[in-house]
């Protein structure tokens, strides 16, 4: 059958409506794509990488790539190397391939000891070169149940729990013990509270007779006056001693300065003895006076008997 070209026929109506579905579907698709797409990185540049392990760990493609707990790539795909190694093939966003540096670590990690395992990047110093596109990461081994024990020293940690049980036990069969220093206390307690009770002793009597009750408050009130006495009597003190100390003050500097004119007068009194003495002997010589003054008296003599031996 011979088929004939259209030229020059217009479009019906629901040629045209049909066609413009088709356009608005198309444009839909591709911005639902370019939607998906930018929120999954499927329009972001990849740098490829690889890292050698002992063993898989669980590991699989899609398996998220982390650096400093931020997502920066995912787990390609998975191999067994010729001498038994296992090689993880790693995909990270160029943007972040410059962090990558030769002395970083891709580590084996999982917020659980068993699933949900990741690659973490650990971060290299700054001043390395960055692993080129296609590189080796070198490769940390995740640690095992035991090496988590030898870390957080759960030996010495138990030998510590195991002692501090010891010592519960042993202060618990101190504590239950009857003479031992909670039970024998109380027993003590006990006897002396009974003896009180019963009236016995000083504070036992004290206690139970009004009389000494009585007495003790007599006692307590005398003290109490004794002590108001005492305050009155302080106050008193404080505000003469200061008059006092004063008048012994002024008594002091008359005292010395009497001190002081002591020797000035001793002197005078000497000079005037002098003169007096003077004057005396002068009379003496007079021959007016001299014929009546009386001899002087010869000095007594004193005999001592001889001791005898």
């Amino acid at each position: 059958m011979k088929t004939t070209a259209r030229t020059n026929i217009p479009y019906t109506k629901r040629e045209k409506l049909a066609g413009l579905f088709l356009v608005l579907g198309f444009f839909l698709i591709l911005g639902w794509a370019a939607m998906m797409g930018g929120g999954r990185g499927w329009f972001r540049s990849y740098n490829e990488y690889y890292a050698l392990y002992s063993e898989g760990y669980g590991l699989a493609p899609g398996v998220k790539v982390r650096f400093l707990r931020t997502d920066v790539g995912l787990v390609t795909r998975l191999e067994l190397t010729e001498n038994n190694q296992v090689k993880v093939h790693l995909s990270i966003l160029e943007e972040y391939a410059d962090r990558v540096k030769s002395d970083s670590q891709a580590a084996i990690a999982s917020p659980t000891f068993i699933g949900s395992e990741y690659i973490d990047i650990i971060p290299g110093s700054l001043a390395t070169e960055p692993v080129p596109n296609g590189g080796q990461i070198p490769a940390q081994e995740r640690k095992s149940l035991e090496d988590y024990v030898k870390d957080l020293h759960l030996d010495t940690m138990l030998a510590k729990t195991e002692a501090i049980m010891t010592n519960v036990d042993s202060l618990t069969h101190q504590l239950q013990d009857p003479s031992g220093p909670l039970l024998g206390t109380m027993s003590n307690v006990r006897k002396l509270t009974a003896t009180v009770a019963a009236g016995e002793g000083s504070l036992g009597e004290l206690a139970m007779n009004d009389n000494a009750a009585l007495e003790l408050y007599r006692i307590l009130g005398d003290v109490r006056i004794a002590t108001d006495n005492i305050a009155s009597l302080t106050g008193s003190l404080n505000k003469t001693m200061p008059d006092i100390l004063n008048r012994l003050e002024s008594i002091t500097a008359q005292v010395e300065a009497a001190a002081r004119s002591a020797p000035e007068i001793g002197r005078s009194a000497r000079e005037s003895m002098r003169s007096v003495n003077q004057v005396l002997d002068s009379a003496k010589r007079n021959f007016l006076i001299r014929p009546n003054l009386t001899a002087d008296p010869e000095p007594e003599s004193l005999s001592y008997p001889a001791r005898q031996r």
